[in-house]
């Protein structure tokens, strides 16, 4: 067979995995119904986890990041944020300020991710464009397909975020 012809095939081939996987399993639980208003989705953060006294901050204050940069805001539980359309919103416990710390992806890259463990909540208010959740040898861990409501994730297992 020649080069081009495995070439096709293996484009082909890991467009139906990723289409397959995308229909097999959805990213982690769907968050019970939250408001939406306009075109945004309002994400509402998880509980704090429970290892945020000051001992543990001090141990392990360093906090979550994305390269390429991106902006961002920090929030405790139970407030909302506002995930605007055209963006794939992603929020990762911060232990150097005891907050939720959200990001904002709307750029169209791949996202390294530094520092991000334990569970948040993500949502993906794209426009037709899927988000794929990478572990820490390139393999496809999940797939957030556009319009999803917020969804709550584990981030400690996902090395990087490709929102397009």
């Amino acid at each position: 067979m020649s080069r081009t012809g495995r070439s096709t095939l293996a484009v082909v081939g890991a467009f139906l995995w990723v289409l397959a996987s995308a229909f097999a399993s959805a990213p982690a639980h769907a968050a019970p119904d939250t408001p939406r208003e306009n075109d945004s989705h309002i994400m509402i953060m998880p509980p704090a986890p429970q290892e945020t006294t000051a001992s543990s901050r001090a141990v392990a204050a360093v906090s979550p990041t994305v390269s390429p940069a991106a902006d961002y805001v920090h929030t405790t539980s139970g407030n909302p944020v506002e995930c605007t359309s055209g963006n794939l919103c992603a929020g990762v416990w911060d232990p150097a300020v005891g907050k939720y710390k959200v990001f904002f992806l709307y750029r169209c890259a791949q996202y390294s991710l530094s520092y991000w463990n334990g569970v948040g909540q993500a949502v993906n208010n794209q426009v037709g464009a899927a988000a794929f959740f990478y572990g820490q040898n390139g393999q496809i861990l999940d797939v957030a397909l556009p319009e999803n409501r917020p969804f709550t994730y584990d981030w400690t297992p996902v090395w990087s975020i490709r929102n397009c």
